[in-house]
């Protein structure tokens, strides 16, 4: 059968896959003796996660359902009940119904006809392949790609027509790891266990939940199409790891970033190191990684990574206040505010047997020092005493705001603009508490905040065309459904790039800005204000709009928020 590319990830599915079982000897054919190659790769997905890939042999095959499993645990898939679909051959309304209810409605799994899952199915290596591709929901790919992905394989005849597009993104994203043979991509073959968490793990490095390895045999890839000269090269995202406390001489800095590839990339790291190369580990990965000497050191270090391609460079720079590298201490600093008003002192109070007193604020520092606009991240320090717990609110904009104690005596808390937020010199208000007792400062902020302007991060996600019609929300998360008062709710939403997105919890907040972290891909985390009211089964919404329109969703279990 022979499909014509868009029709192949639906109609050719569908018809050539679904309902036809593969010959007997195509299942088995030359599956590897050995699978010790793949004991990093199933090593590293175990550390992510309370799944114990181990506890069955790896060398057992890979069922469809437990697939499945591992998507829902990874890819955070939540099932919603009310687009539940007829699965045939599944007890309703059990775990097993319910994992594969996630993963249909996803779109990353189909059923075969009669509605049948066969959750005890084995799966061959190119429909891993398709099944991964969809809950990658990568783009399509163009002809030229798939003939140049084509062309590496010796056994390329043996991949069917409608699966030859998925062969080319797969490439694309660095899910094919063919050992012992590179050139041998073989379809066909019945994927065992560890062959499976091999492409689970991939799948993980190109959504930046996991550092790449190297492979056990260096893998094939088509040459670089041509580029433009003039084609200006992109960084879409970067990761520096770790991101705040302290980095003594001895340890390492990772810097990455997601970006055009078949560039050169180098890094900058504050006054420490110029000029770093970084290795593309994978077709737009970029990595490099630092060995602090005992001479290094840098307080609040700027990381600036330069991509250049054809002559062209592009340039992203991220400051990050919370980290510390080498032996440093932190400077001595004044309040920004002019002129600094004097602590209120509170009244004499006996001591009690402890000795307990009032924890002091000796000085606080904002970063930057100017008027905000949309995107920008303030960054509030105090010095004070060490041990306790901070917290600041900033005018309404910001309630009871989480402070961290990065290093001894030295608390940083963040705040992001919204478009939404807006204040002329708000009163910024802090609060440290310690064994009980709580000092709080009041000063009015010196600067105005503005979120109907200015422009959104300099690293932004891949940028992709607006489609017309309403935009799609694929799927809703929480990090709990259960939580008290004071701790942090994360939601996260799948669904059309290029949109703006928000939630709310329905007839009890305002509409909460999300950040689009990844194409796709939005994200918040809000801490919970002390002083909200109870919540019981109550809904949250989401809220898309791209175009012109809007599009509502919500979660698919209830929340409970409780003093």
């Amino acid at each position: 059968m022979r499909c014509s590319w868009p029709l192949a990830l639906s109609l050719c599915w569908t018809l050539g896959w679904s309902g036809v079982s593969l010959p007997a000897w195509a299942q088995g054919v030359e599956q590897q003796a050995s699978l010790a190659w793949a004991d990093a790769y199933v090593a590293a997905l175990e550390r992510q996660t309370d799944v114990v890939i181990t506890q069955e042999p790896l060398s057992a095959t890979l069922t469809r359902l437990e697939l499945a499993q591992w998507l829902t645990e990874f890819f955070g898939y939540i099932p919603n009940p009310n687009q539940v679909q007829e699965i045939r051959d599944l007890e309703p309304n059990t775990p097993d119904y319910w994992t594969a209810q996630a993963v249909l409605q996803a779109g990353a799994m189909r059923l075969y006809e009669g509605n049948e899952f066969r959750p005890q199915g084995d799966i061959t290596h190119l429909e891993a392949l398709a099944i991964l591709v969809r809950a990658l929901q990568l783009p399509a790919p163009t002809q030229a790609d798939i003939e140049r992905w084509m062309a590496l394989y010796t056994d390329a005849a043996d991949v069917p027509e409608v699966g030859r597009a998925f062969v080319a993104m797969a490439g694309e994203a660095g899910l094919l790891v063919n050992v012992p043979d590179p050139a041998r991509l073989q379809p066909n073959r019945v994927l065992r266990r560890a062959e499976g968490a091999v492409l689970l793990h991939q799948a993980l490095v190109y959504r930046g939940q996991l550092p790449p390895l190297p492979p056990p045999v260096a893998q094939l890839r088509p040459s670089p199409a041509p580029v433009a000269e003039t084609v200006q090269p992109e960084i879409f995202q970067t990761r520096i790891t770790p991101e705040e406390g302290s980095v003594p001489a001895g340890g390492t800095l990772t810097i990455e970033a997601q970006a055009t590839p078949n560039g050169r990339a180098t890094v900058d790291i504050g006054g420490v190191v110029q000029g770093l190369p970084m290795q593309e580990v994978q077709p737009g990965y970029y990595r490099a990684v630092y060995s602090l000497s005992p001479q290094d050191s840098a307080l609040s270090p700027d990381i600036s990574i330069q991509l250049t391609l054809n002559g062209v460079s592009t340039r992203v720079q991220r400051r990050l206040p919370q980290l510390a590298l080498g032996n440093v201490a932190p400077p001595p600093v004044e309040s920004v505010f002019p002129p600094p008003a004097p602590l209120p002192q509170p009244s004499p109070a006996p001591l009690t047997a402890a000795g307990n007193r009032y924890p002091r604020i000796e000085a606080i520092r904002l970063d930057p020092q100017r008027d905000l606009v949309e995107g920008d991240i303030l960054t509030i320090a105090i010095w004070g005493e060490s041990g306790g717990i901070a917290q600041f609110d900033l005018g309404n904009l910001a309630l009871n705001q989480p402070m961290r104690e990065v290093r001894p005596n030295h608390y940083e808390g963040t705040y992001v603009v919204a478009p939404t937020h807006q204040a002329n010199n708000p009163t910024l208000r802090i609060v440290l508490t310690k064994d009980g007792l709580s000092q709080e400062h009041r000063e009015i902020f010196p600067f105005s905040i503005d979120g109907s302007r200015g422009t959104r991060s300099t690293i932004q996600p891949v940028s992709a065309p607006v489609a017309t019609g309403l935009p799609q929300i694929f799927s809703v998360t929480t990090n709990s459904t259960n939580l008290r008062m004071g701790e942090i709710l994360k939601v996260t939403m799948r669904g059309d790039p290029g949109g703006r997105a928000a939630f709310r919890i329905v007839g009890v907040t305002p509409e909460v800005e999300m950040r689009e972290v990844a194409p796709g891909l939005y994200e918040t985390q809000q801490q919970l204000p002390f002083n909200m009211q109870p919540v019981n089964n109550g809904i949250i919404e989401v809220i898309l709009q791209r175009g012109g329109q809007k599009t509502t969703q919500t979660s698919p279990s209830p929340i409970t928020i409780a003093p």
